[in-house]
């Protein structure tokens, strides 16, 4: 324990102002991106619909940015050649889909398109005199239809077409190909909610979901013993969630950020390498890369062994009961008001007590984090989150060797012998295939 206590301790003293600056700026970036897109919207909701994957980008970009500014302060999983732009971006890619998954889990992803709603609806009502019939594309709506549908396509699209080009293009371009995994992913996951809300009303809606009720309340009010079982059985689910869940959720985030991988455990990539032929490969081998980090990433969780995971929940239930009755004490030393009022002091409230807090948590999972890394028996390493830094010929993660001047040489089968980008040759083997790592 006193290890994890100093590890934490010195992620406060070197980096609190520097987690705070991170967390302020995402959140200020967020809270104006919303804006704006909502302004957008209000005129055309396409318009709004491609910027507002931005203000979830955000908040993403500043807790990739939170982890990797307390990495060089964690005694097991700092890198002396992590580091830089290229590691950012690589990062922050890697942790969109398991990000944008806990975002819409628990509600932040519809608040957010709540709030544009009502940022866009009103803009577009007004400019049409209220009448509701003038409205047109615009106001923000987003249901599943034609429009989400074709913005995810495109947005695909465009993603594994920069998977292609990217060696070609300057560095500065995979902004272009930040913004299009975003794009589609939000789009995605937007279009699960809906479809799933729309599955929950449906079954709401039936009949047979009626007589489940009475039977319930008919049970409540006759055997009251099985009504406590059941809001016992409810608390505890609710328990679980908030101690177990929630901060496994994070640890898993913090994994793909820090680019965690098997020490032993062959290569996803290994798997079916043979099969894979042309443009295929690039995107296959980005897919089960990506899948290789989040799986290596969830195994934190139970390698570092129930003791470490159990004082890691623990650690988060303080942090969560100091920030929620922190909030709740500086809302009762302000004291009563009208709506008003709370209308713009309270985000600032939550933004106030964010800026204290955040960095805390940070320190949390950055700790918890580095003492399952630390285990020998976990299995586990860390590798630099970038994929464009090698000054030499080495192996780089799951047994992929690279190239001096950012050149990966996987194992994938080549159907035509001297192509381009062949670099050996094996009868009947397998072929080592060059690949810019930009495709990645």
């Amino acid at each position: 324990m006193s290890p994890a206590l100093r590890t934490f301790g010195r992620i406060l003293a070197r980096h609190w102002p520097a987690l705070m600056a991170w967390y302020l700026g995402g959140e200020a970036l967020h809270r104006l991106l919303i804006e704006l897109a909502g302004f957008v919207g209000g005129h055309t909701t396409l318009g709004g619909l491609l910027l507002l994957p931005l203000a979830v980008a955000a908040r993403l970009v500043s807790y990739v940015a939170m982890y990797l500014t307390v990495r060089p302060s964690l005694p097991h999983s700092r890198r002396a050649d992590a580091g830089g732009p290229r590691e950012f971006a690589s990062a922050t890619l890697a942790a969109i889909l398991p990000f944008f998954a806990f975002y819409t889990a628990w509600g932040m992803l519809d608040a957010d398109q709540i709030e544009f709603f009502r940022v866009a609806s009103a803009i577009a009502l007004a400019d049409s005199g209220y009448q509701l019939d003038q409205i047109g594309d615009r106001g923000g709506l987003i249901g599943v239809g034609v429009l989400p549908v074709t913005v995810l396509v495109i947005a695909l699209a465009a993603r594994l077409v920069y998977m292609r080009v990217s060696a070609r293009l300057p560095r500065w371009c995979v902004v272009l190909g930040v913004y299009a995994e975003v794009l589609w992913t939000f789009m995605l996951f937007t279009l699960v909610a809906r479809w799933w809300s729309g599955i929950v009303e449906w079954i709401a809606q039936r009949e047979v979901v009626g007589w489940l009720q009475v039977f319930g309340d008919w049970f409540a009010v006759n055997l009251a013993p099985v009504a406590v079982v059941w809001e016992v059985a409810t608390a505890v689910v609710g328990i679980v969630i908030a101690a177990v869940i929630v901060p496994a959720a994070w640890l898993t985030v913090a994994g793909v950020i820090f680019g965690t991988t098997f020490d032993s455990t062959p290569s996803f990539a290994r798997w079916g390498g043979g099969a894979m032929r042309g443009a295929v490969v690039s995107i296959a081998r980005t897919i089960v890369m990506r899948l290789e980090g989040l799986w290596a990433a969830v195994a934190v969780i139970w390698r570092g062994g129930p003791l470490l995971f159990g004082a890691y929940a623990l650690a988060y239930a303080a942090w969560g009961w100091a920030e929620q009755n922190g909030t709740r004490g500086v809302l009762q030393l302000i004291g009563g008001h009208e709506s008003s009022f709370w209308a713009g002091v309270y985000p600032l409230v939550l933004i106030a007590v964010g800026a204290l807090a955040e960095p805390l948590r940070v320190a949390i999972v950055a700790t918890a984090y580095d003492g399952v890394i630390g285990r020998p028996q976990a299995g586990l390493d860390t590798r630099p989150s970038g994929v464009d830094a090698a000054p030499a010929s080495a192996t780089g993660p799951s047994g992929v060797d690279v190239e001096p001047g950012g050149h990966v040489i996987g194992a994938f089968d080549v159907e035509t012998e001297g192509s381009v980008g062949v670099v050996g040759e094996q009868e009947h083997q397998e072929d080592a295939v060059r690949r810019g790592l930009g495709d990645a």
